[in-house]
């Protein structure tokens, strides 16, 4: 009888999940402020945020973590002092003031903390979005030749910037130069390394690269690093949605049909019928296979010894990573039903060995051990960037363009130091290197089922209208559209 032991599934997608495409399950709860400053943290070293600031704003439920009573002397004790005065009152104010500016998302505690960023000074190591910002700040340095770019930022954040958010965080951390900072070494990005996927981690971070320009010569840092957060969290979403596609069977992007217009029923239906179940789809095969090649490691030969493959399965550790006491309790019940689960698989697949059975009850067991599942964090991203409809409500789930993703996308369908470019080469662009349709193609026509000609027009025309009411297209009397770059135009002065 061979021995086996079981597997630990919180270990195992952490190292083959987690970690390879940069999100955490456990995080789903991370705001744009989250990612933005696990974005800045890996890209460049330096002074952290002070301890006064978060002294200042942090609490604790709903009082303050120092009270109002003994904030003057810890402010008056702090590396750099800070003088404040006035009735127990007037502190109150200003430091709802204070709190309502700089930690508007609620993001500051006594442990971690995340600040509304304007001041390089006020970058802080809060990993609360996972690996999110440590990914795309890889792929900013490693695949967007984007050092000279980062330090360009650093140096605009170091000046003195045209918001309330900069100067009053230089209270706290004074006056920055660009000498105090240092580009950071990036992290190994796994996936960016296999030949289908290096195509897509070039383009991820020449996007990256050219959001971080943004914010580096906009007429205000704040606007560029705010489309800086939306674009990491585009990011992980097409990382999560196109990698596993890549990586799969089919070598190529996965065809992602967004709905823009009110009036374009059918793309709606396809966008939800097709494009996102295709997505989740994707990562489960994918992880399957993983979870296959794990089983037939482990067992070798006696991968087709039905006990074997019984006893490996009712050894399983289920996913625990924040985990309910409940939700263990039915881990366990599931873990013991997983022989009867073999054999209703085993029925469908009619193959010498257990492996791709087992591997499937394997990722049920992961699913639903799970206390959130990778769709669910997907769902929440998505959302946050404007990339997936509803927000709210029961009905289905789409791919769309919400105001916050628009200028985040039009940087995605440019290139560099590009002025203007034809709607259709744009929008060509984005299918080519992100998967992302809009319009009808050789793609979308052949989707099934397919969104009518009609409405697929109409979807195509919605968009360029919506980039026209934000100033970044612009129309002319022969129906030709162009797409207009955020970033500022470049000119040469020759000094006469």
């Amino acid at each position: 009888m061979v021995e086996v032991s079981g597997l630990e599934l919180t270990p195992w997608f952490q190292n083959n999940v987690s970690m390879k495409l940069g999100f955490s399950t456990a995080t789903t709860s991370a705001d744009p402020v989250h990612v933005l400053s696990g974005f800045l943290g890996a890209s460049f070293k330096g002074p952290r945020a002070p301890q006064l600031a978060r002294q200042m704003v942090a609490k604790k439920e709903r009082s303050w973590s120092i009270p109002n009573e003994d904030i003057a002397a810890v402010a008056a004790a702090a590396e750099r002092p800070v003088n404040l005065s006035g009735s127990l009152g007037e502190l109150e104010v200003l430091r709802q003031v204070v709190r309502s500016l700089i930690a508007s998302d609620g993001a500051v505690f006594p442990s971690n903390q995340s600040y509304q960023v304007a001041h390089p000074g006020f970058v802080t190591n809060d990993w609360t979005g996972g690996d999110i910002g440590k990914q795309c700040a890889a792929l900013l340095l490693e695949y967007g030749d984007g050092t000279k770019a980062m330090s360009s930022l650093i140096e605009r954040l170091c000046s003195p910037q045209p918001n309330p958010l900069w100067a009053l965080q230089a209270v706290f951390s004074g006056q920055p130069s660009p000498s105090d900072f240092s580009i950071a070494t990036p992290v190994r990005v796994p996936w960016a390394e296999a030949e289908p996927c290096r195509q897509l981690a070039r383009n991820l971070g020449r996007l990256l690269h050219r959001c971080v320009t943004l914010g580096a010569t906009g007429v205000d840092s704040l606007s560029g690093l705010r489309v800086l957060a939306n674009a990491c969290e585009f990011v992980s979403i097409l990382i999560y949605a196109q990698v596993p596609s890549l990586m799969g069977r089919s070598r190529s992007l996965a065809p992602l049909l967004v709905a823009v217009s009110d009036e374009a029923p059918t793309v709606r239906e396809v966008s939800a019928r097709v494009s996102v179940p295709a997505v989740h789809g994707a990562m489960d095969t994918w992880i399957a296979e993983m979870l296959q090649a794990e089983v037939v490691e482990r067992l070798g030969g006696a991968v087709s010894d039905r006990r074997t493959v019984e006893r490996f399965l009712l050894k399983t550790l289920p996913y625990s990573r924040g985990a309910k006491i409940a939700r263990s309790a039915r881990s366990e019940q599931m873990i013991a039903n997983a022989p009867a689960m073999l054999s209703q698989l085993e029925s469908g697949h009619q193959n010498e060995d257990l492996a791709f059975p087992a591997a499937l009850v394997l990722l049920d067991l992961l699913r639903t051990t799970m206390s959130q599942s990778y769709d669910g964090w997907f769902d929440h991203h998505a959302r946050r960037c404007g990339f997936l409809a509803p927000r709210r409500g029961r009905s289905a789930k789409r791919l769309c363009v919400e105001a916050p993703l628009v200028t985040t996308l039009v940087l995605a369908g440019l290139d560099d130091d590009e002025t203007q470019v034809e709607y259709g080469l744009w929008l060509e662009r984005l299918s080519s290197r992100f998967g992302i349709h809009v319009g009808p193609n050789d793609v979308t026509r052949t989707m099934v089922p397919r969104a009518s000609e009609a409405d697929l027009e109409s979807n195509h025309d919605a968009l360029s209208l919506l980039l026209a009411r934000v100033g970044l297209a612009r129309a002319y009397s022969d129906n030709t559209v162009e797409v207009l770059s955020p970033l500022p135009v470049r000119t040469e002065y020759d000094g006469s």
